[in-house]
């Protein structure tokens, strides 16, 4: 069982990525939904039969299934946590373009690094409630299609030095590091790392680090390799001390506990990781935070 993707259409593509719908009925219910870093905002409608489906804890009765809500739009993550699910949920996404939030939302994509806040904050048209009265993931696709086309507009300016660095990071993931960039895009490290900030919402450096890390988890996910040390090397890591070290960093986990996870789990386009409920493990302890939606669930210090 895999998303559902959709492509936007026109000048909507500038702005989105992707829009994309997964349902989820599992026979023996709960499951633990791990959130990873990753180098993508959007945003996320999620639900069974019109309540919130996820937040909820283990211990929770039916009484409380969710502690989300219903709609939400999300910044970068650059930790993980996890969340919760009681049973099924359905869930509705968009995958905005780096600059995206910024630039269609007209909000500081660092205020919401690691972080969300309610869909309907930045709508006069009940964008929220359309989506709960909504017949289907298709005309939630639809309606969210709509919502964003109608800002097209309004939009403000990419900053062109920054979307030139996105681009050479792309291309160079496997080895690109920020001096490289600061050479070839000739400006200052200040500058570049405050236009790299107010665009995308994370220092240039730890963006290279989690895209890095998410190029892993594909290598991992496809079996591209015989032993993780392939992974490490192909990724260029300066040791194996700093492959665990990142791993761990993003994930929780350690990589050979990663691999089960990634390999066994439905990997979701917004971070999130569908994997079977285990009781005890080796992870770290959680605590509840005080935001809502994928950041409902933060590791302990």
């Amino acid at each position: 069982m895999e998303p559902t993707v959709y492509w936007p259409r026109g000048d909507l593509a500038r702005f989105v990525d992707y829009f994309w719908t997964f349902e989820w009925n599992p026979s023996d219910g709960g499951r633990t939904l791990k959130m990873f870093a990753t180098g993508v905002s959007g945003i996320l409608f999620q639900h069974h039969d019109g309540r919130p489906a996820l937040g909820a804890r283990m211990a929770e009765r039916d009484g409380g299934r969710g502690g989300c809500p219903t709609s939400f739009v999300y910044g970068k993550r650059t930790r993980p946590s996890q969340t919760f699910s009681r049973g099924a949920f359905g869930l509705t996404g968009v995958v905005f373009r780096p600059q995206g939030l910024s630039t269609l939302l007209h909000t500081q994509p660092i205020c919401l690094s690691d972080g969300s806040v309610a869909l309907d904050d930045f709508s006069r048209e009940r964008i929220g409630e359309q989506l709960l009265n909504a017949r289907g993931p298709h005309e939630r696709v639809a309606r969210l299609g709509a919502y964003l086309r109608a800002r097209v507009d309004g939009s403000g300016p990419e900053d062109d030095l920054v979307t030139e660095s996105l681009r050479l990071i792309r291309r160079g993931i496997r080895s690109v590091r920020v001096p490289q960039l600061l050479k070839r895009l000739n400006v200052s490290e200040r500058q570049f790392e405050r236009r790299f900030v107010r665009a995308v919402g994370v220092s240039p450096h730890h963006y290279i680090r989690i895209m890095r890390f998410q190029e892993a988890l594909r290598l991992m996910k496809a079996r591209r390799f015989d032993k993780l040390s392939d992974v490490a090397y192909d990724l260029n890591y300066v040791d194996q001390s700093h492959f665990i070290k990142d791993m761990k960093a993003f994930s929780g986990y350690r990589p050979t506990d990663l691999v089960q996870t990634v390999q066994d789990g439905i990997s979701l386009p917004c971070g999130l990781i569908v994997a079977p409920t285990r009781r005890g493990g080796s992870e770290a302890p959680l605590v509840p935070t005080a935001s809502c939606g994928v950041n409902l669930l933060q590791p302990q210090p």
